[in-house]
């Protein structure tokens, strides 16, 4: 079974990558100016092999890069859908120009990988692409016209996305009666348009909830990263220094964006069954 979705996944890299080897080929510029016309890997991934796409392209970029180590498959659900997202606006196919820059020395300094293909070491090369690429369009004066031709979206279409946003976040809270991520964006819009409230001097009754929801956040983090079997040495590290960082309440950037993200959450579940209990079918 496995040798067999091995396979698939090889098949469908190695299409894809006899596809776009032509356009690898281009000089700079023509690359550049091409860049504009490729489908972005957040269009990619509404294919049901993009799975399959990514997976075989990280097996194989690893081995390129002489990393000896097996590409264990949370990691590889984690690459997914890191590049579904963080880095979705890039195509598939400067995902492999990438890396081959970083393989044929182009860019300035390398990369050490440590012998690991992760998340962590492939967006160090995916910044440096986006620097260099950057900075040649500049020299190049390459800039994508039909962009610049586009009308720019109005502030009651902003207004607008951001209204669905939001009543499709509740909707799927009556539906689950959770929370899914992302939902700090929708957290910090309720706020500054006034629905949510934040604490201030003169309110001690909203800062003491607020303090409870951290402590809440805190115990709930806890018992979830104390459960975690992480397979992967290096981030079943980083995981336990984010739960040291919690229990001891020792300065910690990771530690902290996690507690204030899923103190966020739990505001926003008693704002939500608030509105449930009154039968609000919108909240805006």
């Amino acid at each position: 079974m496995e040798n067999n979705l091995q396979t698939t996944e090889t098949k469908f890299y190695i299409d894809k990558k006899f596809e776009i080897r032509p356009v690898l080929n281009l000089n700079t510029k023509l690359f550049l100016e091409k860049t504009y016309d490729f489908k972005k890997l957040k269009e990619l991934k509404k294919d049901a092999n993009f799975v399959f796409l990514i997976t075989g392209w990280a097996t194989h970029t690893s081995a390129l890069m002489q990393i000896k180590n097996p590409i264990d498959n949370f990691i590889k659900q984690d690459i997914i859908e890191m590049l579904g997202g963080f880095w979705s606006n890039l195509s598939f196919e400067e995902l492999v120009k990438a890396f081959e820059m970083e393989r044929f020395g182009v860019f300035e300094n390398k990369t050490e990988h440590f012998q690991l293909f992760d998340c962590n070491y492939i967006s160090q090369i995916l910044k440096k692409y986006q620097n260099w690429a950057r900075t040649k369009k500049t020299e190049l004066n390459i800039s994508n016209k039909i962009e610049i031709q586009q009308p720019k979206i109005t502030e009651q279409e902003k207004k607008q996305i951001m209204e669905n946003a939001i009543h499709n976040k509740y909707f799927e809270f009556l539906e689950t009666n959770d929370i899914s991520e992302p939902y700090a964006y929708i957290f910090k819009e309720l706020v500054e348009i006034g629905i949510i409230k934040m604490a201030t001097k003169e309110t001690p009754k909203l800062s003491i909830y607020y303090d409870n929801k951290i402590k809440e956040a805190k115990e709930q983090l806890i018992k979830e990263l104390e459960a975690t079997k992480e397979p992967d040495k290096y981030r079943r590290k980083e995981l336990k220094n984010i739960l040291d960082a919690i229990i001891t309440n020792t300065e910690n950037l990771d530690a902290k964006s996690k507690i204030e993200n899923r103190a966020k959450k739990l505001v926003l579940i008693d704002f939500f069954n608030k509105k449930k209990e009154l039968k609000f079918e919108k909240i805006i």
